[in-house]
């Protein structure tokens, strides 16, 4: 992951740098430009003048023309007086021994004459650029960019006539700083809008080759810090996304949690009476989660009331069409605290019960005693459940600590005895204990469900001591999807 950061990072930072030093070079064409054309204007104009000079030669009056034009622009350093290819005179250097530039002639444009790196013009040992027009010539130093130049570019620039014939000044770096990187390759031509040239810029060692080594170090630090950090946030990214609390999230909003039915069976005739609701999550990574676990991840990541929500909804929803055909067929929906307390939770019930057309009392609500709330909450959600014609039901009795408690305080239709009385039923020391937490229960004139029922023997011993009771466990029936349980419903109905 770190080697692919890395990567990435480095071909950003290509990028990136190829950019940027497009930009400097079109930025830099433009400056060049600029220079040529105010050295291009005062050229043609201070030619223009001097040619207004009547039968001129290397007179007075000819001489204190042309100085004038040259001290009034700064980028002539000279103009001069011609005849045939030979300069007779100068402002600067007044009239000296004619010296012929025929050979340096290089092009010609709209009446103007272009030479290039004229010498011995004068006695010192510079070369001028010459713009002639008619008889008089103007010289321009070639390092009239120097100032340009000393910034020290990295790429090759020209200044050149639109149509490549002439080139007016060129300039090609020193510098070769040879590190590792495969160059590339940036081009740019800029052309003046009043003038017939252009600015080209050649780059034969963009991006990373373009810089030097102790530069290039820099950039690769700078890289690697990157990616380590590019990397470790992916890595958390990823980590994050694969966690269970991430997927669970991402399940619950996009509705992939789905329900189980465990059918409860009557004792007499060994019947399904009814079904509890059971909400199921499997995942792609995590396969088939405990619903303990992501319960817990619920409330823990405050989704437990969309997951309330939901369960109820899917769960009536699925179930309308057996509720509506069979009115004595009851659907058993778990709650914890949060319905209890949430005051839209029972009036949501109401509201979806009659719009699917099922009876309220086909639904059971389960209270379940481990619910840790005051009685006073708990018998208050139980009255007005009732009053909306909601079964309530008091499930796994004998685990929690309100036991004998809550069997007189709450109004109740059925109780669920718990799955540890059901299982003492197997010993014999401990059936004798549990017989009489039996007689109670039986003795309260409530329908009775007893949960966690397994095997033959504690069926029998149901079937003896409570025969108009009801069963859910695995001895008859294991939680199932809608599909099973349609099947297993049509079976027992023929």
């Amino acid at each position: 992951m770190f080697l692919a950061a890395f990567a990435l990072t480095l071909g950003i930072l290509e990028v990136t740098t190829y950019y940027l030093q497009q930009d400097e070079q079109i930025r830099f064409a433009k400056e060049v430009l600029d220079e040529a054309e105010q050295a291009t204007e005062q050229i043609s104009d201070a030619l223009h003048v001097a040619n207004t000079i009547l039968q001129p030669s290397c007179d007075h009056a000819t001489m204190t023309v042309i100085r004038q034009l040259v001290h009034e622009n700064s980028e002539i350093y000279d103009i001069g007086l011609m005849e045939g290819e030979s300069v007779l005179c100068s402002a600067n250097w007044g009239v000296f021994d004619p010296v012929n530039v025929a050979d340096k002639f290089q092009t010609a444009f709209k009446g103007y004459r272009f030479y290039t790196q004229v010498g011995h013009l004068f006695p010192v040992d510079d070369k001028y650029d010459l713009t002639r027009l008619n008889q008089f010539v103007t010289l321009t130093v070639p390092d009239q960019y120097q100032h340009l130049m000393q910034r020290m570019p990295r790429f090759r620039f020209s200044v050149e006539s639109a149509t490549d014939e002439h080139i007016f000044t060129q300039y090609t770096p020193g510098n070769d700083y040879g590190n590792p990187f495969p160059p590339l390759t940036i081009k740019t031509k800029t052309c003046s809008d009043r003038f017939n040239y252009c600015v080209h810029t050649h780059n034969t060692k963009a991006g990373l080759a373009n810089y030097s080594a102790h530069v290039l170090l820099a950039l690769l630090a700078i890289a690697l810090l990157f990616s380590f950090l590019l990397a470790y946030s992916f890595w958390t990214f990823i980590s994050r996304h694969n966690s269970i609390e991430h997927r669970f999230r991402e399940a619950l909003s996009q509705k992939k949690l789905y329900m189980e039915y465990q059918p409860v069976v009557t004792v007499k005739d060994k019947r399904i009476a009814g079904v509890e609701s059971l909400v199921r999550w499997e995942d792609n990574q995590y396969g088939r989660v405990s619903p303990e676990l992501f319960i817990g991840i619920a409330e823990k990541l405050s989704l437990y009331p969309q997951l309330a929500y939901f369960v109820a909804e899917r769960s009536i929803s699925e179930m309308a069409p057996i509720l509506q055909e069979n009115p004595g067929f009851s659907l058993g929906i778990n709650i914890a605290a949060f319905e209890l307390q949430d005051p839209q939770f029972l009036p949501f019930l109401s509201k979806l019960t009659l719009e699917l057309s099922i009876q309220p009392s086909q639904i059971k609500i389960e209270i379940t005693e481990r619910i840790d709330l005051p009685l006073n909450e708990l018998a208050d959600f139980s009255r007005r459940a009732k009053s909306m014609g909601f079964m309530v039901v008091l499930d796994d009795f004998g685990t929690g600590v309100a036991n004998l408690v809550w069997l007189t305080e709450m109004d109740f239709d059925f109780i669920k005895v718990d799955r540890v009385f059901v299982n003492a039923l197997n010993y014999d020391m401990k059936r004798n204990i549990v017989r009489p937490v039996m007689d109670l229960i039986t003795g309260l004139n409530k329908q009775v469900v007893f949960e966690g029922v397994e095997t033959e023997h504690e069926f029998k011993i149901i079937e003896e001591n409570c025969p108009w009771g009801y069963i859910q466990g695995w001895y008859f029936y294991k939680s199932m999807p809608k599909s099973e349980l349609d099947a297993v419903l049509a079976r027992d109905n023929a």
